[in-house]
């Protein structure tokens, strides 16, 4: 059985997007992949501190989200990129946890399938 996450990001796929469900599978595999590079390009710029690899890879993120259906993960990922624009590290690693928390089912998808 999958997640939560998984569940709602193959009705969203299937139901709002159109996706072909013999597709679905290796879509998901891909996606996971995808997003696990942006995560990690995420976590190398928040350890350098380099706010434009942050800004970029949270924008990305944001983006790829909601046309994942997945809108309060996105709306994490928009903060994200607010407080890497404003160089706010008070909440930028409370945001950053958040969304690597939330994300953790689909960053392991292909892992597991």
């Amino acid at each position: 059985m999958d997640s939560e996450l998984i569940e709602t990001v193959k009705e969203h796929l299937l139901e709002k997007a159109g996706m072909p469900n013999e597709k679905l599978v290796d879509f998901l595999k891909e996606t996971s992949v995808y997003l696990k590079g942006i995560m990690d390009a995420l976590d190398e710029g928040i350890d350098e501190g380099r706010f434009e690899i942050v800004v970029s890879s949270a924008h990305t993120l944001k983006g790829s989200l909601s046309n994942l259906g997945l809108e309060e993960l996105s709306q994490i990922a928009g903060n994200l990129e607010a407080a890497a624009v404003n160089t706010s590290p008070l909440y930028l690693s409370c945001y950053h946890m958040r969304l690597r928390k939330g994300l953790i089912t689909l960053l392991d998808y292909a892992d597991k399938n």
